[in-house]
């Protein structure tokens, strides 16, 4: 009995030094961590994000800085798809202060006119030269005839914004030059779009004008042509889009642009 009395003492007393227990620390971190991602690190989607999921995203590592991963790629449904005739890419609006173009009944004088010469340079820094998805930099014929070169397709321009009241408007388009191109023409396309805008930025689809295959050939000068109809007193702005090169028969050929001249007219 006396050998017995002083091992249940040591074990009543072990016992009793035991805490109970406790939370681990890494666990608290954590779970304080995806709390502040939720509320002010992780902009919710229209689902809503769930701590989990913010937490997950806010430890992984990217696998590259300059490649997406296939993960943040939008999906087809998720990309906007363009209004325009052969999904062209749509810029902003032109911010200037819009140029008033003078709408007359007649014009005897021809002073009414908005003239651009675009030879050797844009008239001012509001033009924007395109070429495919990109506003970038233009590129202009060097010799006497001058000219914005117009030698691979999807090159173009968008004009500055302008303010006009008329029911019709006027257009001449100056061909500066035309020269012989290599290549086979693409006889699959039409060769170029002048679209249209509102000043907001709304693409006028019902103003569309074509420019048809073989329009611009070696002896060619001038594109005229006239826009009318709904929403034409409501035209802001507009783009040439280069959809191929011109051609006659077998030949293609790269032009100039060498003025953009506007009129408006009261009625049609």
């Amino acid at each position: 009995m006396k050998k017995i009395l002083p091992i249940l003492v040591s074990i009543l007393v072990i016992s009793g030094c035991t805490a109970s227990p406790k939370k681990h620390k890494q666990s608290s971190s954590i779970d304080e961590s995806s709390s502040e991602i939720v509320t002010s690190g992780v902009a919710p989607t229209s689902e809503g994000t769930s701590v989990t999921s913010a937490a997950t995203s806010a430890t992984t590592k990217p696998t590259s800085a300059s490649k997406p991963t296939s993960a943040s790629k939008p999906t087809s449904s998720s990309t906007p798809v363009s209004p325009l005739p052969g999904g062209y890419t749509m810029f902003d609006a032109p911010t200037n202060t819009p140029i008033e173009v003078t709408t007359t009944l007649s014009d005897p004088s021809g002073d009414s006119w908005w003239n651009n010469d675009l030879r050797y340079e844009f008239p001012t820094e509001d033009w924007s030269h395109i070429y495919g998805h990109n506003l970038t930099t233009p590129k202009f014929y060097d010799n006497e005839a001058g000219g914005l070169k117009m030698d691979q397709k999807y090159k173009g321009f968008q004009t500055p914004l302008f303010h006009h009241t008329g029911a019709k408007l006027e257009f001449n388009i100056g061909i500066s030059q035309v020269n012989n191109a290599s290549g086979k023409p693409d006889t699959s396309v039409e060769t170029g779009y002048f679209f249209f805008y509102d000043k907001n930025g709304n693409y006028l689809s019902n103003l569309t004008h074509i420019v048809e295959q073989e329009t611009i050939t070696a002896k060619t000068t001038n594109l005229h042509f006239y826009v009318t109809g709904e929403h034409t007193v409501d035209v802001a702005y507009f783009e040439f889009r280069l959809n191929a090169l011109t051609f006659k028969s077998s030949q293609n050929y790269n032009f100039g642009i060498g003025n953009v001249n506007v009129h408006s007219w009261e009625r049609i």
